[in-house]
This record gives structure tokens, C-alpha cells and sequence, in this order.
């Protein structure tokens, strides 16, 4: 497990729900969290709402950055995010990984 050498001293409490269902695994996909203070997380993150929405549709297009700023600011092992999206996107990343085989196999 991940920690923060510089802990989040002052995270938003309204996002604590978020952070909750992280740790109580009921996030299943990224797109869960959608409803959940976009207009906050957002605003947190610096990206804007189209390409958050493209994210949380396709969650590996998120980078490494905005995963671990988004873990700062719920105040969350990165991991929790991380293993959500390769749960999530796991089968499209070996379909992709097939078919790369297949093209460089002939």
C-alpha cells in the first residue's frame, strides 16, 4: 500500500464518500464516482468537465498524474483507483495486446 510521505492534512470532507466507497470496495468502474461532486473534483484535478467525462468512460486514458492527484485529494491509496481500472479495462488490454501479437506474428 501506498502512502503519502506529505499526508492531505486538509482533505474536502464532502468527498469523504468517495474515498469510503474506494476503500469498502464498491466502486466497480471509475464511472461510479461520476455523479458524486464533479463540478469539485474537477476543479481539484485542472481538467475540464469534457475530458473528465471521456475518463471516467474510458478510465486508462487517465494519466499516472491525474490518478495520483485524485488519490491526494480523496485521501486514498492510488492503488484503490489503479485496481479499479485495470479490473475495468482488463480484457480491452489483452484484446489490444492479441491483436498487436497477431500483426507482428506474420
Amino acid at each position: 500500500m501506498a502512502n503519502w510521505k506529505n499526508k492531505n492534512s486538509s482533505p474536502e470532507k464532502d468527498l469523504s464518500s468517495i474515498s469510503a466507497m474506494f476503500e469498502t470496495n464498491k466502486i466497480k468502474k471509475i464511472y461510479d464516482i461520476s455523479e458524486l461532486y464533479p463540478t469539485k473534483i474537477i476543479k481539484l484535478l485542472g481538467i475540464n468537465s469534457e475530458r473528465y467525462s471521456v475518463k471516467l468512460a474510458d478510465p486508462e486514458k487517465f494519466t499516472v498524474s491525474e490518478v495520483l492527484r485524485l488519490a491526494y485529494i480523496l485521501n486514498i491509496d492510488p492503488n484503490l483507483i489503479i485496481n479499479v481500472i485495470q479490473t475495468e479495462t482488463e480484457k480491452k488490454i489483452i484484446s489490444k495486446i492479441s491483436i498487436n501479437k497477431s500483426k507482428h506474428s506474420k
